[in-house]
């Protein structure tokens, strides 16, 4: 799950620019995985890679915040 979190993330930012949200959503992370042909997303695994991105995302935001 770490690897498909690492193939997922830097393509994270440009989704969140475009949509305007301030986390990834599910139907991001799908959209993702569809476009550059990644396996592995099963629901069960959604759940973990979603949390790790969107911690990710907090850590940032809090670290530009100060």
């Amino acid at each position: 799950m770490d690897q498909l979190v690492q193939q997922v993330r830097p393509h994270v930012p440009a989704l969140l620019e475009r949509d305007g949200n301030a986390a990834i959503t599910r139907v991001q992370l799908r959209e993702i995985l569809r476009r550059e042909g990644l396996t592995g997303g099963r629901n069960d695994r959604l759940s973990h890679v979603l949390h790790e991105l969107r911690s990710d995302n907090t850590n940032k935001t809090r670290g530009t915040a100060r």
